[in-house]
């Protein structure tokens, strides 16, 4: 199951970088490519969380590092809706904490139980 969620956050992280290349250039990011981005990264957060209810402990920190990612991904949500414009400070935040996050879930598929 983490081999499936790394799969799905792989493809979470290619679409948050180019969210990011798109905010940092300036230019508008489509709407519905950063639902499908939020959508995904639940979808690879839930499946690790049922792996952890199958007794994998060590994702433990992916879970708590996935609840601040999120919570970062809903300010910027959120303040882009309400500004226009999201904080670079908190898309830098929440991009290299997703960038941790996934090389963790990494080691764990590359190094098994």
């Amino acid at each position: 199951m983490l081999l499936f969620a790394l799969l799905v956050f792989t493809l979470v992280a290619i679409m948050g970088l180019f969210l990011a290349v798109d905010h940092f250039k300036g230019r508008p990011s489509d709407r519905q490519f950063a639902v499908a981005h939020a959508i995904l990264a639940v979808i690879g957060s839930a499946l690790v969380i049922l792996d952890a209810l199958q007794g994998d402990t060590r994702v433990f920190i992916n879970i708590g590092l996935a609840v601040v990612i999120i919570a970062l991904g809903l300010v910027l949500s959120i303040r882009k809706h309400k500004t226009g414009v999201a904080p670079k400070g908190i898309v830098f935040a929440h991009a290299a904490l997703a960038v941790v996050c996934y090389l963790i879930l990494g080691y764990f598929v590359v190094v098994p139980n």
